[in-house]
């Protein structure tokens, strides 16, 4: 064991692992966000907003059903002009960045080689 920040650099010829292994991560989540958004909204049609929010994270299982509000809060509380160019929107795509950092975190990982928000939003249509 050495010096931590040592430890902490990535030699180069892993970042492209790295960068592989992030992607596929965060595509994995939106994927169960964005099929789970499309079936809620099948089934509940009038359903918008938070309440859809709410419904999508339960039926994507990727949230615990005891832990969803407090989820969408943080998610609403994250949310800011600087990373949606916007003032107090909750959409799915910000409720997909919030989800898709958490499960990254509480995987082990303390940050990541790619842009995560850059995924999310290539993958996620503005107005969902």
């Amino acid at each position: 064991m050495g010096n931590p920040l040592e430890d902490a650099i990535v030699p180069q010829g892993h970042t492209m692992f790295l960068a592989f292994r992030e992607k596929r991560f965060a595509r994995r989540i939106i994927r169960r966000l964005l099929k789970s958004h499309s079936t809620i909204r099948a089934e509940n049609p009038g359903l918008s907003g938070e309440a859809l929010y709410r419904e999508v994270l339960l039926h994507a299982r990727l949230v615990d059903p005891s832990s969803v509000d407090q989820t969408l809060w943080q998610a609403e509380d994250s949310v800011d002009e600087w990373t949606t160019h916007a003032s107090n929107v909750l959409g799915l795509r910000q409720v997909a960045h919030f989800v898709v950092i958490s499960k990254f975190r509480a995987a082990g990982h303390i940050g990541t080689v790619v842009s995560i928000k850059d995924i999310v939003y290539a993958l996620i249509p503005p107005d969902l």
